[in-house]
């Protein structure tokens, strides 16, 4: 993966919002990359309590196997929508961690209580700041998914699935950002699939877009566009 584009944009009401572009050097071997850090579990090793690694390593031993399967789907042949988010998540998480420099744990399918098909955001991270970052990605065949993804996340916000997401990342954040998320002090990601549409476009249309401005009453927004 390579960084084509970071952009801080300016708003009216001073928040932080990043604009970040990124491209993967070769989709098949994006896709081999992606299952090989997946089959990585040492970071569950972390972990001091041996209940805790027992219980995550059967969660998410068959997690892995499941996103697999979808993945290896689209190695050699057209990418299909499900492996498009894995690709878009991982790549969003992978590119704020690089870029901003913050703790970005596994996608959190891996360690949420669903086998498959998290209903929670995708992927989190915490900045230095202590503010939590609730990340979603969508992937669109052919076609820019930011409005998709930010429609999502202000559905999301209005189910309260980034508060009912804080259960499952107790293990990986310190506590005062935890705590900070439940009173309001939170930011959102959305990592999008994109295409040739110039950056200098890509982001004036999502500036105008409705649920972007919704989004600028929160601490942190971080934008991911995808080039697949």
């Amino acid at each position: 993966m390579i960084t084509i584009n970071f952009y801080e944009i300016q708003n009216k009401y001073n928040k932080k919002v990043v604009f970040i572009r990124v491209e993967p050097k070769n989709i098949n071997k994006t896709l081999q990359d992606i299952i090989s850090k997946l089959y990585d579990l040492s970071w569950i090793e972390k972990f001091d309590q041996g209940f805790k690694k027992a219980s995550l390593y059967a969660r998410v031993k068959p997690t892995v196997d499941s996103i697999e399967k979808k993945l290896r789907l689209s190695i050699d042949d057209k990418i299909t929508k499900d492996a498009g988010e894995y690709i878009v998540s991982e790549l969003s998480r992978l590119a704020i961690k690089k870029e901003l420099n913050y703790n970005c744990p596994p996608l959190s399918e891996l360690y949420s209580k669903q086998i498959s098909g998290n209903a929670g955001f995708d992927y989190h991270a915490e900045s230095g700041e202590n503010i939590l970052i609730f990340g979603e990605a969508k992937y669109l065949t052919g076609k820019n998914a930011y409005g998709t993804g930010l429609k999502q996340v202000i559905s999301f916000i209005a189910e309260k699935k980034d508060i009912k997401d804080i259960e499952d990342l107790e293990n990986f954040f310190d506590i005062a950002t935890l705590n900070n998320a439940i009173f309001g002090k939170k930011g959102y990601a959305v990592g999008f699939s994109s295409q040739s549409t110039n950056t200098k476009t890509l982001i004036n249309n999502i500036t105008k877009n409705k649920e972007y401005n919704e989004l600028l009453k929160y601490d942190e927004i971080v934008l991911i566009a995808v080039d697949i």
